[in-house]
């Protein structure tokens, strides 16, 4: 007896091997179309979710097992950083030497912190010295300090002639601080959508504005006030900068004591580091 089934003719006699095998083949097929149509995701756990091939195609199926399969999974490259705050942080050989020399369990004076901080320097240019104050309570004004050494490049000062005026209008600003009399005022309006967003309009809050701009200029020179500004994300915490890492220890120190002074009462944690050394904490008892 003849089996012809529909498409490519096939002739096979019953019970021969032929037909065994067309049958067994016939029955995969079949499992095979059951398991497009609706099947789960192996792997996903809770709430399988399943999957149609009327919304997803078989290539879609595939991604997702490999996925999920556990043989699928790469092995994950370890190296020398660690997550610290959701930031990655590396820290080279010669920051760790230099932050061992360092008990960060205990506090230390202001003149051995200063001959610390010398022998854990890891930059070869003059870094800065930085201090960074954790107060108690936020702090309800502006602060700012007038160091006894000042530090950085020469401010220089301008006094708004006509002359500079005209300079101004040119687009020529070469200074630091510009001190105008009240007379003058009326000129610079102008420009102050040029000095403002600068910081240079003269304003009698920063004593640029004054009947005797000479005196005002000479005085403002000599001025070594040091603002203490918070940090923008943390009303608790000031970060300022207070000189040099090549200056005497005096001068530092004498820095330091007249920041310290400023907010004094109101400080639970002190620390003094200088561009890019380790942190030593600073004993703020006495």
């Amino acid at each position: 007896m003849y089996n012809t089934p529909v498409g490519k003719k096939r002739i096979s006699a019953l019970g021969s091997e032929n037909e065994a095998e067309a049958k067994s083949k016939h029955q995969r097929q079949l499992e095979q179309k059951k398991l497009r149509k609706t099947t789960k995701a192996p792997g996903l756990a809770g709430g399988q979710r399943v999957i149609d091939t009327t919304q997803e195609s078989l290539r879609e199926y595939e991604e997702i097992q490999k996925r999920t399969s556990p043989t699928a999974s790469t092995p994950q490259k370890t190296t020398a950083y660690s997550v610290t705050r959701g930031r990655l942080v590396g820290r080279s050989k010669s920051y760790q030497s230099a932050k061992s020399k360092i008990d960060v369990s205990k506090t230390y004076s202001l003149p051995g912190a200063l001959a610390l901080l010398r022998r854990v320097t890891l930059t070869k240019f003059d870094p800065t010295v930085e201090l960074h104050l954790t107060l108690t309570n936020p702090s309800q004004s502006k602060l700012s300090v007038n160091l006894p050494h000042s530090f950085g490049k020469a401010r220089k000062i301008a006094i708004a002639t006509d002359e500079v005026i005209a300079k101004i209008g040119a687009g020529q600003i070469d200074f630091d601080i510009l001190v105008a009399s009240p007379d003058q005022m009326g000129k610079l309006v102008k420009y102050a959508k040029v000095l403002g967003p600068k910081g240079l309009m003269p304003n009698p809050k920063t004593q640029t504005i004054s009947p005797h701009p000479e005196e005002a200029a000479k005085k403002l020179s000599l001025d070594t006030s040091l603002p203490l500004k918070l940090d923008k994300t943390n009303s608790l915490v000031i970060h300022t900068s207070i000189g040099k890492l090549s200056y005497p220890d005096k001068n530092l120190s004498e820095n330091i004591s007249a920041v310290l002074s400023t907010v004094s009462g109101n400080t639970r944690k002190v620390v003094l580091k200088s561009t890019m050394s380790p942190a030593i904490k600073l004993n703020i008892e006495h």
